[in-house]
């Protein structure tokens, strides 16, 4: 088959390596004149879009690896301008899935296919196997599928590709995934320095997450973090962690998890505090305070870091479970846990070990409530040392509110109804009452 590529960045030419060694034909272009000199072996390189669309049969296939945004949104109107009747276009890069069913609602009424694809593996997975979550009308897959699936990785034997929906559903489970993804590298980094905490050297906790990274917490977060923690500078033999900056970055995606979360009414406590630790460590304003934390006494096992980490890890899961789940009934998508679990088990930067227990919230909160005692010991140890610990903190907050006999929320429902008028329910009959603060006739 033969397919066009618009943007040359790291991903859109490794993607193009990996379709040509697939056997696809590829003709690529990018906006920026300097992209436009790369060169590889099989693969056209285009001076213009015009060009790039009269080099494609029909019907024609572009696949855009762009910025999100406004990029997308000004290719896909060049693109309506160019391509013919029942001529498809596939957004793989990290959209927001309302911008992508803007989108598809554009090129319809042009006569054109547009479909939203969710890229997961970094460059490496661009090159030799992504995980590719797909959202396009269901006549569409007859196409799109077989050739996804021959560049897709794979995991017992079948592509990580998946149908999720039409519309923005691919884009929406890549951002749950992404959520997720922020939540997870979180807790493993809060893991590094309750290590440390434990008595543990630098590059003893990067060995400790090796040996962690061969067990349940299995996964390629885990193996890198080993890694990059026991990664020194070549000139100065410092370890790199002693080096870096530590204002992350990000591209929006974990934000856009948790706005939609909030959108949904879906609680996701553990990816909101990540996405809060980095937006607080690019803030040097709120960065005002020095000092080298408290003193104390308090402890911290190896073994309760652990626990603590296991437990995050699953209720994190957890909880982009119940966003997925409620998200596919509230836009009639085709969202199943088991199909995003798989898809994400290989190619993908989230592909873990407890992946496996994904679509089964029950078994996911049994394993937290078994590791519960060292989620619990690690946040105490760590507000004792003024150690922050945002998505542990967060995480046993929500492990204790799923499993209370009643939530301080009940004075909330007072209170609305004192201010408010909002009206309250008896949980023993379920009728309707309002306080003695209101009259009968309020």
């Amino acid at each position: 088959m033969k397919l066009a590529i618009i943007g040359l960045g790291v991903m859109g030419r490794n993607l193009a390596l990996n379709f040509r060694d697939a056997g696809h034909q590829c003709v690529v272009w990018d906006p920026w004149p300097e992209a436009r000199n790369w060169q590889a072996d099989g693969i056209e390189v285009c001076d213009t879009l015009e060009a790039l669309v009269n080099n494609l049969p029909v019907p024609s296939i572009v696949l855009l690896m762009v910025k999100s945004g406004l990029p997308v949104f000004e290719l896909t109107e060049q693109l309506c301008e160019l391509l013919e009747n029942g001529d498809i276009i596939i957004d793989g890069g990290n959209s927001n899935y309302m911008e992508t069913e803007t989108n598809v609602r554009l090129s319809r009424k042009r006569g054109i296919h547009f479909a939203g694809l969710g890229v997961s593996g970094g460059a490496e997975g661009a090159r030799n196997g992504p995980s590719m979550m797909l959202g396009c009308a269901g006549e569409m897959r007859i196409v799109l599928e077989p050739l996804l699936a021959s560049v897709a990785a794979r995991y017992n034997g079948k592509p990580c590709l998946a149908w999720f929906g039409d519309g923005g559903a691919g884009h929406f489970v890549k951002t749950v995934h992404n959520g997720i993804e922020y939540a997870i590298m979180q807790a493993i980094a809060e893991s590094w320095q309750l290590l440390e905490l434990s008595g543990l050297t630098t590059s003893a906790a990067g060995r400790q997450l090796d040996i962690w990274s061969n067990g349940v917490l299995a996964g390629y977060l885990m193996e890198i973090s080993a890694e990059v923690l026991q990664t020194s500078e070549a000139a100065s033999g410092r370890l790199l962690i002693d080096l870096v900056d530590d204002a992350a970055g990000q591209k929006g995606t974990g934000g856009w998890c948790v706005s939609e979360a909030m959108n949904l009414g879906v609680p996701v406590p553990s990816i909101t505090a990540a996405v809060t630790m980095r937006q607080i460590s690019s803030h040097e304003v709120l960065r005002v305070l020095s000092g080298d934390g408290a003193e104390t006494t308090q402890e911290v096992t190896v073994q309760a870091v652990y626990d603590g980490l296991v437990a995050t890890v699953v209720l994190t899961l957890a909880q982009g479970a119940h966003l997925l789940t409620v998200a596919s009934q509230e836009n009639d998508w085709k969202i199943q846990l088991t199909e995003a679990a798989r898809v994400w088990q290989e190619g993908s930067i989230l592909r873990m070990a407890l992946l496996e227990k994904f679509s089964d919230p029950a078994a996911l909160f049994d394993i937290a409530c078994e590791h519960g005692e060292g989620l619990r010991q690690s946040v105490i140890a760590a507000a004792a040392a003024s150690l922050p610990v945002p998505v542990m903190a967060a995480s046993l907050a929500y492990l204790d509110a799923c499993g209370a006999g009643q939530l301080s929320t009940a004075l909330v429902q007072l209170q609305r109804d004192r201010f408010g008028a909002h009206g309250l329910k008896n949980q023993e009959t379920g009728e309707m009452f309002h306080g003695p603060w209101h009259g009968a006739d309020s």
